[in-house]
């Protein structure tokens, strides 16, 4: 099968399954990762069971440890083996009909394993960059990351990952850039980028149409970081009403420990490495807390005062900004 080479999370995907999300890339002689394609499921089991996850509805994905590397086995679309470099994936095809739903499941979990084979922690985050350095932000679902980081995006910063977002170790750890386009609920996108609504008008008979996302991944060049960029501060979320004197968002730096358990409960693949691989992820985690801080950071929610939000955490990480204190 033909090969393209393709760019992401830093490196280049040489891959004989398409990649239609993913910018084409210049592969070099040795890429970072090469997956392959083989005709038919695989007919043995994998190895040690980590762990499982939800992919959507009742689509479940589970890990496993193997003598040789690692695997990832999808309800739908089968079995990725992970070399143990991660460099090697084989995508064992059980047909044509899941090609479209595997290329979710390689951006998504398969290079997140490949690059945890590889050293690499990956959170389930939204990132950017402000003046050079990398700023992560973790929540559940309808928290309003993507929301906060479009907000930052047009006051200035640029976009890195609006899922996974790989955490390179080392004495200053690293961000690398993801997949920028960036989902967001009807208002938010309304509100932010002024797309329409494309929902029918809410009927009396049968109610307000349910909320769905919008894709925004026409971003101009100079709104996306492209390179690895020093990993700055990492925040946690957390939605409020309203905060004392009328402020419009509060951070308070987390303690080494609880800094730790945020980034291990924030893993992409937390819920698929657990068992003996949980030690590996929480060694990684205590790594990047000593270093990086954590922060809570309460916002009030209101898209009114969405930019003032985006202010304020922009003047955070200007430049020469001083770091504050666990419990300041």
């Amino acid at each position: 099968m033909t090969e393209r080479a393709y760019s992401v999370f830093g490196g280049i995907l040489r891959s004989e399954l398409p990649m239609a999300e993913l910018p084409p890339g210049t592969a070099p002689a040795t890429p970072e990762w090469r997956l392959r394609v083989v005709a038919g499921a695989a007919d043995h089991a994998p190895g040690e069971l980590l762990g499982s996850d939800t992919v959507f509805g009742e689509t479940l994905v589970r890990g496993y440890r193997r003598p040789d590397g690692y695997s990832l086995v999808f309800d739908d679309t089968g079995r990725f083996d992970v070399s143990a470099d991660g460099a090697s994936i084989t995508w064992h095809q059980p047909g044509p009909e899941v090609i479209e739903a595997a290329q979710a499941d390689v951006t998504s979990r398969v290079l997140a394993l490949a690059l945890h084979a590889a050293g690499v922690f990956s959170l389930h985050a939204s990132a950017v960059s402000i003046d050079g350095a990398g700023v992560a932000f973790m929540a559940p679902k309808h928290h309003g990351k993507s929301t906060l980081c479009s907000a930052l995006v047009l006051a200035g910063a640029r976009a890195m990952s609006d899922d996974t977002v790989p955490v390179r170790l080392g004495t200053t750890p690293f961000l690398a850039p993801g997949l920028p386009r960036l989902r967001l609920w009807s208002d938010s996108a309304s509100r932010l980028f002024g797309m329409e609504d494309a929902n029918p008008a809410p009927s009396p008979a049968v109610g307000p149409p349910p909320p769905r996302k919008h894709l925004v991944n026409e971003l101009a060049p100079s709104q996306v970081e492209t390179t690895p960029v020093p990993f700055r501060a990492a925040y946690l979320l957390n939605p409020v009403k309203e905060l004392p004197d009328g402020e419009s968002v509060v951070r308070e730096r987390l303690d080494t420990v609880i800094a730790t358990m945020t980034l291990m409960a924030h893993a992409k693949l937390g819920p698929v490495l657990t068992g003996t691989e949980s030690t590996v992820m929480l060694g990684r985690a205590a790594d990047i807390a000593r270093v990086v801080p954590v922060y809570a950071l309460h916002v009030v929610r209101d898209l009114d005062r969405l930019d003032a939000v985006a202010r304020q955490v922009r003047a955070w990480h200007a430049a020469g900004a001083s770091v504050e204190e666990p419990g300041t």
